[in-house]
């Protein structure tokens, strides 16, 4: 017989409003989150799936700016890191155009494959994928492209500097972007970023 199995977002501080960013450094992962999408500790077991949705927009005045977008989950109270975060998707450098309000959309689907033993192992294992479409126009979509963009990078794996795979404490799953050269890049509007567990 199977098992009964549970569906939820992973906190009640899923966003209820858009979230405008339009300040940028270049080149350094920037938190677009509209609120936080705690995850507790200990709530992540060995089979869990986590699922993330998110969508928006962005306005660009030129196409000097190169973006990339991704999914991220670190330990809560520290903040994005390209280095300490665990990078669970992200797409590939593509180059803004000139827009105003064009939407995005991105999807990740992933399984818990191994838990946090002790709060300073590296035994924690996350294997997922996702999708993500991106503005040709304000009506119609690039895509969907796969991301993450190699085989390898599906399966991400907690390390001593990688801290946002440590299950046992209280992690906050993020939606970043990285802004190659901020030059045009006016905002990115986040409406919705949605972590769904299924246990």
């Amino acid at each position: 017989m199977p098992a009964t199995t549970w569906s939820a977002p992973s906190s009640p501080e899923q966003n209820d409003a858009s979230l405008t960013t339009s300040s940028f450094v270049t080149a350094t992962l920037t938190d677009i989150s509209p609120s936080a999408c705690l995850i507790p500790g200990g709530t992540l077991q060995s089979g869990t799936r986590i699922r993330l949705h998110a969508t928006g927009n962005y306005t660009a005045t030129t196409t000097a700016s190169a973006l990339k977008w991704g999914f991220y989950l670190s330990q809560s109270g520290t903040a994005i890191s390209a280095t300490t975060s665990a990078i669970l998707a992200e797409t590939a450098s593509t180059a803004a155009v000139v827009a105003t309000a064009w939407p995005f959309i991105l999807d990740y689907s992933g399984v818990v494959n191994e838990i946090a033993v002790a709060v300073n192992a590296t035994t924690g294992k996350v294997t997922g994928q996702g999708w993500s479409l991106l503005p040709a126009s304000l009506t119609t979509f690039t895509g969907p492209v796969p991301m993450p963009q190699t085989a390898a990078a599906r399966t991400v794996t907690q390390t001593s500097t990688i801290t946002g795979l440590n299950t046992l404490t209280n992690l906050i799953a993020q939606l970043g972007i990285t802004v190659a050269t901020n030059t045009g890049f006016s905002n990115v509007v986040v409406d919705e970023l949605t972590c769904e567990l299924i246990g």
